[in-house]
């Protein structure tokens, strides 16, 4: 995991790409022109964008975002992957076997506000729905009312979501620990959409990527966007430390990637969401109060 100045940038960081110095800028813009000639599109590059000659435009901070923390070496491949799925159309449902939209069926968490009229939701809490998806991969689409109709019953695709999960983080997801002299936590990071989604097998993801179980007062989760899952089971005296460095870290990540979620910390305990942290007048708060600071009482 790279780690970046988030103030007083060095002028060798491009002013676009800011995550890139000026040689990676350059080398990154290299790639996405070679990825398109590929594929047979002629653009033009220009700092924060390519445009083609029918006036399309894709920009680059999301593609970049793709290779940041990743080895240059993959750069090439991850790049052409992307710019292939975004100039082939898109897959439907209807394309999809059976047994394709089974093995891509997920339960996912969503922002509330970017879903309109889901087949199934639950609130996981306020602003926070746990749905039914599918990957096809080139997009991912939340199924209807009517695309949940002969797919079999509601019990059953519940459970093959959750399934698909586990598939996940038994699989290829990449495990970074960050830790500092006051406290610790565990990041996930991945380039899965359905990366925090394992929050809603928050117990069995934890044992599976850290070998950690719930001791009893429950796991902080932070849920910054669609690729992360920060958490901290409670488990001794520094976990007031950690769980405000995972509001610092979700809160920096809610506002700087694509897909956001919640700059909140939540408290998981027995599968049931509290909500332990906030921004109100744009000051951040922590809230140790109640049975939550019971539980990290009983912890130490």
């Amino acid at each position: 995991m790279r780690i970046l100045k988030r103030n007083g940038r060095s002028p060798l960081y491009d002013e676009q790409l800011t995550f890139f110095t000026l040689v990676e800028a350059r080398e990154f813009r290299r790639l996405v022109a070679s990825a398109f000639s590929k594929v047979g599109h002629d653009v033009t590059i220009y700092p924060d964008r390519v445009e083609s000659r029918d006036g399309t435009t894709f920009g680059l901070p999301n593609i970049a975002a793709l290779c940041t923390g990743v080895d240059r070496s993959e750069w090439p491949d991850l790049v052409e992957r992307h710019v292939e799925s975004v100039t082939t159309p898109a897959r439907t449902l209807g394309d999809l076997s059976p047994e394709e939209r089974e093995a891509g069926l997920y339960l996912r968490l969503v922002d509330a506000a970017s879903i309109a009229e889901p087949g199934y939701a639950r609130q996981v809490v306020p602003g926070l729905l746990e749905v039914l998806a599918v990957d096809l991969p080139e997009s991912v689409v939340t199924l209807s009312k009517d695309d949940l109709a002969g797919l079999g019953s509601l019990a059953e695709l519940l459970e093959r979501g959750r399934a698909n999960l586990r598939a996940l983080v038994a699989g290829e997801v990449s495990l970074g620990a960050v830790a500092d002299s006051r406290g610790a936590y565990t990041e996930v990071t991945d380039r899965s959409f359905f990366t925090a989604s394992l929050s809603l097998i928050l117990s069995e993801a934890v044992e599976r990527i850290s070998g950690e179980r719930d001791q009893g007062h429950g796991i902080l989760v932070a849920v910054p966007d669609r690729h992360q899952l920060l958490y901290r089971v409670i488990d001794g005296p520094n976990t007031s430390s950690a769980l405000r460095d995972m509001f610092d870290a979700a809160r920096w990540a809610f506002h700087e990637a694509s897909g956001p979620l919640s700059p909140n910390v939540y408290w998981v305990r027995n599968r049931r969401w509290s909500q332990v942290t906030s921004v109100d007048g744009g000051k951040p708060r922590v809230w140790l109060r109640g049975e939550f600071a019971g539980a990290i009482k009983r912890s130490a």
